[in-house]
C-alpha cells in the first residue's frame, strides 16, 4: 500500500526510486512491485516507469456517478445515438502499454451482440480500435510498439505478416477508419475511427457486431456513421 500511495502521489518512478523513497529491501520491493503490476494496480508508462494503472482508474470511474471524466461522460450521448441508429454495440478504447483497453461501452439492442466490459484489454493488432490507435501514433512510437507485438494467429483472418500489417496501418491512416474483419474473433466485425483532442489521437471508437449484421455490404454506411460519431466526440473534448 505504501508503494501504491507513493505512485498515486508521484507517478513515473522507477523501481530503484521506489526503493530509495520508501527505504525498502531490494528483493522485497521487486516482488511487491511485480505483484501490483500483475494485478493491474500499477503499470509501466512509455518511459518504462511505474504509475497507477489506467485499468484500475477506469474500473473506479465506472462505479462513480460523478461526471468528472471528460472522455467517458461527454462520449455517452454520441455513442448512444450510434448504437440506436445501428442497433449494435459501441466501444471506446485507449492505448494501454502494448494493448487496447476498453474505456467506455454502450450495448446494442440485439440479444446476440459482442460483450466487452470497461477495463478489458485486447491485442492491438487484431482489433479495430487497437489498429486505429496504432495507425495514428508517431513513427517512432509506432515502431516501438510493433516490436513488442506477438502477432499470434487468433483466427484465420488475423494479420500475422509484419509487412502486411504495416500496409494495413498506412491504409487506416489514409482512409481515416479501421476494420476488424473477424481478425480477433470469428463471426465478429468492427469498424473504428479516431477520437482527437487538440489534433492528437487520444482514443478510438468502434461499432461492433456479428458479421451477419455487420456485413461488408453495409461498410460504407456504417463507416460514415462511425466517423461522424468520432468527430462529434472530438468536438466535445
Amino acid at each position: 500500500m505504501d508503494i501504491f500511495h507513493l505512485l498515486a502521489e508521484h507517478p513515473g518512478l522507477s523501481t530503484q526510486e521506489i526503493i530509495e523513497k520508501l527505504n525498502l529491501n531490494q528483493s522485497t520491493a521487486y516482488r511487491l512491485v511485480s505483484t501490483l503490476e500483475q494485478n493491474q494496480f500499477i503499470s509501466k508508462n512509455r518511459e518504462n516507469r511505474y504509475e497507477v494503472s489506467d485499468v484500475l482508474i477506469s474500473k473506479l470511474l465506472s462505479k462513480n456517478e460523478r461526471k468528472h471524466d471528460y472522455l467517458r461522460w461527454r462520449s455517452v450521448l454520441s455513442m448512444e445515438k450510434l448504437s440506436h441508429e445501428t442497433g449494435e454495440t459501441t466501444y471506446i478504447g485507449m492505448l494501454q502499454g502494448t494493448e487496447m483497453m476498453i474505456a467506455q461501452a454502450v450495448q446494442g439492442k440485439y440479444a446476440t451482440r459482442t460483450h466487452h466490459e470497461i477495463g478489458d484489454r485486447l491485442p492491438l493488432y487484431a482489433d479495430a480500435i487497437g489498429k486505429c490507435l496504432l495507425a495514428f501514433q508517431d513513427e517512432d512510437e509506432q515502431n516501438r510498439i510493433i516490436e513488442t507485438l506477438s502477432f499470434e494467429k487468433l483466427t484465420e483472418h488475423t494479420i500475422t505478416s509484419l509487412p502486411l500489417f504495416r500496409e494495413e496501418l498506412n491504409r487506416i491512416k489514409k482512409n481515416g477508419y479501421s476494420l476488424d474483419n473477424e481478425e480477433g474473433e470469428i463471426g465478429v466485425r468492427c469498424i473504428g475511427a479516431p477520437i482527437r483532442k487538440g489534433g492528437q489521437v487520444i482514443a478510438a471508437i468502434a461499432l461492433s457486431g456479428p458479421s451477419v449484421r455487420m456485413s461488408e455490404e453495409k461498410d460504407p454506411s456504417h463507416t460514415a456513421l462511425v466517423k461522424a460519431c468520432a468527430s462529434a466526440i472530438s468536438e466535445t473534448v
